[in-house]
């Protein structure tokens, strides 16, 4: 090969390299107060009120266009009854994170206590990523689509970021105060978020938040079950899980004290580039 064609090789790698490095995901979760917490590779907030952003990348770079049907599942030791209370909220311009819009309420779907990961929408099982399985149930709560661009983007992993005048009108951002009631406090809880966007063919194609941009943190009260309503109140039915997605690849572990045990938490550090 030739000096011509060396160069033009290296200019469009280049090219490649630097447009998959600015892409963003279709997903995120991000904790206010939350410290990125560079071995996990997931925000982790240790007591303190819950307030969670659940990021929708519908113009930013990388986006995919709108993303339906979002679903949130929030997991716990197995043996724990929590009451959870979701409240809309906004962001109230955050770190220059405007959001005029206040979502809509997020709707109770299911409790699952048979051990299964969560299924998005296509049948298929949520990665494990060291969360789901044997010792773990979970919550499932529905979000709605994620169609809005009226607040900015940014790429929320090892900092909070700053938006720019170009991250603009780019993402729909749905802040929900989580209140969670019938477990002791400092008990541990992680998040997942996750479902489908349509490619030009009209395939749905389905998505979670990469597991680097996760969220977990501790929370709870003593005392019995409290509200119960649009986020309903926790159940025994569940699912029969699926055999996880191809092509996931672990990712750092670590270790987080649910309830009296010890329950593996191992994040993975991929960033999925949909």
């Amino acid at each position: 090969m030739n000096a011509k064609y060396l160069k033009s090789a290296f200019l469009a790698c280049s090219l490649l390299a630097a447009g998959t490095a600015q892409a963003i995901p279709e997903l995120q979760l991000y904790l206010e107060g939350a410290t990125y917490d560079g071995g996990s590779e997931t925000w982790v907030l240790n007591g303190g009120p819950l307030r969670l952003w659940a990021i929708g990348n519908v113009a930013g770079p990388g986006n995919k266009g709108s993303i339906f049907d979002v679903k949130l599942s929030i997991a716990y030791a197995d043996g724990l009854a929590p009451t959870f209370t979701l409240t809309p909220s906004t962001t109230g311009g955050l770190g220059g994170f405007t959001d005029p819009s206040t979502p809509g309420a997020a709707v109770f779907s299911q409790t699952v206590t048979n051990g299964s990961a969560p299924l998005l929408g296509d049948g298929s099982s949520l990665p494990t990523h060291g969360i789901y399985g044997s010792g773990t149930d979970w919550t499932e709560f529905k979000l709605g689509d994620f169609t809005l661009t009226d607040s900015p983007i940014g790429d929320f992993i090892t900092s909070f970021p700053t938006p720019g005048a170009g991250d603009a009108n780019k993402a729909q951002i749905n802040v929900y105060d989580i209140a969670i009631s019938g477990v002791a406090a400092n008990t541990p809880f992680h998040f997942d978020l996750y479902d489908h966007y349509f490619t030009q063919q009209n395939d749905a194609k389905y998505i979670n938040a990469p597991f680097s941009h996760d969220a977990g943190g501790t929370s709870g009260t003593t005392g019995t079950t409290g509200t119960t309503g649009t986020t309903g109140t926790t159940g025994t039915t569940g699912q029969t899980g699926t055999t996880g997605q191809t092509g996931q690849i672990p990712e750092p572990g670590i270790i987080l004290l649910f309830g009296t045990g010890l329950l593996g938490l191992a994040f993975s550090s991929r960033r999925v580039a949909s």
